[in-house]
């Protein structure tokens, strides 16, 4: 197969300054789904619109000169809460045990007294709940309430505090409405045709169907069957999101009532990241990594793709080499199911950003080969809980065509010792679907959509091709034998595995699974 085909594990890239020249060597690195980060740069001005709008173009340009799918993912702000302005603008040092004042207003804050113009913040808070500034660095404990905007604190952990700097208060609910710069930046991903768009800070599943509806409304072409479907949550959740080219929604769970409420979340979004930058600012550090693993196999049961994200390489935004604890990090990640594994500053600011993709891709192809141990263990064990999840959530012990057809086509590969398994699709859905069932062997997914051909760059195991579907069943048979063959993916005699979902224009192909050696069509 051609080099990088036995890669199953994505990466993701954060571009920044340090990337968006790069785009070439950083496709032929390794990367798969370039992220853009909307907190850093919004669509709410023309200018910075212009200014994605050229990135996205390149982008796009990239990957066709790479011969590559290469996705793009928008990630909104969501609601960051901020401190305000300081004296001078100058840090100041607040100091453990001692009392300082907190409250809503525009007004310059000092050491005594500190403002922020997030009203839900402060109006939420209770005696004993914390307080988390700076990433969790600082941390103050509310003492009382003098009203609505008013509190007074203690400083439980203290140091310096720069202005503008960020507010996490874990244990409170606080309104994740979507604010107006979110709407502006969601609006812009409909309009440029993202392929996948971040809901940050998500704390129910109602986050997830405000920006589903949200984008659904501002999305070009809606027919009436889907106009329809916008005043029913389930089918826009179930129907609209893989068979549009809407942007799919990626929620990042990064706040403990996202983990409380995972099923919820997972049952309304396409998928999610473990963000374990503010998780671990919001719940204590110790319990990260379990709940990295709970999220990830949640994800995987529920067969929506995950991704593990934040501080995986931080190392290597100043050094060419990561630290050995980072290398299990990646390898762990992997291990757990990830579909992809993400790189944040180290590819936006650092210095090594081509570096740091090669390095991830090697500690990924390293840990796929761990053949005889927990790689292939914990593949078999997805498997098997996939199998046992899909029957005891139904009444009866019987399964959708779709459902029966990915789990049958992955068991018969690893019965019969295929070498592929190669999928028919549309929209991408069956690919996906087939994925997370964690085969042994690549899954090449032939579509004739480039908005699905994107979309798959995410998805675990996918290797994506653009392909036209002929007019008979026959004919698309032997004009995928001469893609597969003459691309150097299979060879005659391969055994394979072949499956469709859904396709209207070829009922003989329709919801199908087919056993054969490679080559045998054709000759």
């Amino acid at each position: 197969m051609p080099q990088g085909t036995k890669r199953l594990t994505k990466v993701v890239a954060t571009l920044g300054p340090a990337s968006q020249g790069r785009l070439d060597e950083m496709i032929n690195a390794g990367v798969n789904v370039f992220r853009l980060n909307f907190s850093h740069k919004g669509a709410s001005t023309e200018e910075v619109r212009l200014q994605l709008e050229s990135l996205i173009k390149n982008i796009r340009a990239a990957g066709e000169k790479c011969k590559k799918p290469v996705a793009i993912m928008g990630d909104l702000q969501g609601p960051k809460f901020r401190i305000g302005e300081l004296v001078d603008h100058k840090a100041i040092v607040i100091t453990a045990g001692k009392q300082l004042k907190f409250s809503v207003g525009n007004e310059i804050g000092s050491v005594e007294h500190i403002y922020t113009k997030n009203a839900p913040v402060i109006n939420g808070l209770s005696v004993g709940h914390r307080i988390l500034l700076d990433d969790g660095q600082l941390e103050l404990k509310v003492l009382e309430r003098y009203d609505k905007d008013n509190i007074l604190c203690e400083v439980v952990v203290g140091g310096k505090l720069g202005e503008k700097k960020g507010i996490n208060v874990p244990d409170i609910v606080v309104s994740s409405k979507l604010s107006e710069k979110d709407k502006d930046d969601a609006k812009f991903a409909v309009e440029q045709g993202l392929d996948y768009v971040c809901c940050s800070f998500v704390q129910t599943a109602d986050d997830v169907i405000e920006l589903r509806e949200f984008m659904l409304q501002h999305a070009p072409k809606v027919s009436s069957d889907e106009q329809a479907a916008a005043s029913n949550p389930s089918r826009i959740l179930k129907h609209v999101a893989w068979t549009r080219s809407l942007p799919l929604i990626i929620s990042k769970i990064e706040k403990p009532q996202a983990v409380d409420n995972i099923q919820a979340i997972l049952e309304a979004t396409d998928g999610i990241m473990v963000a374990r930058g503010d998780l671990g600012v919001e719940m204590s550090l110790e319990r990260v990594p379990s709940i990295q693993k709970q999220l990830i196999e949640a994800s995987n049961l529920l067969q929506k793709p995950v991704i593990t994200a934040t501080q995986m390489l931080e190392t290597m935004i100043e050094k060419p080499v990561p630290t050995r604890a980072e290398v299990s990090d990646v390898a762990n990640a992997v291990f757990d199911g990830s579909d992809a594994v993400m790189l944040s500053a180290e590819s936006a600011v650092g210095a090594y950003p081509v570096q740091t993709v090669q390095t991830m891709v090697r500690i990924i192809e390293e840990a796929e080969k761990d053949v005889t141990r927990s790689a292939v263990r914990r593949r078999n064990q997805i498997f098997s809980e996939i199998q046992h999840s899909l029957h005891e959530h139904k009444e009866e012990e019987t399964l959708p065509f779709h459902q029966a057809i990915a789990q049958s086509a992955v068991a018969a590969s690893r019965r019969s010792g295929c070498v592929a398994i190669v999928v028919l699709s549309y929209s991408g859905l069956m690919a996906m679907r087939v994925s997370k069932f964690k085969p042994d062997v690549p899954v090449l997914a032939l579509t004739p959509s480039k908005v699905a051909y994107r979309r798959m760059a995410l998805l675990g195991f996918v290797h994506p091709l653009l392909f036209e579907f002929e007019k008979t069943v026959d004919g698309t048979l032997k004009a995928m034998e001469h893609l597969l063959k003459s691309e150097g993916y299979l060879v005659n005699g391969d055994r394979v595995v072949v499956c469709a979902g859904h396709l209207d224009s070829l009922p003989g192909l329709n919801n199908s699974i087919k056993l054969y050696n490679f080559g045998e069509i054709s000759a």
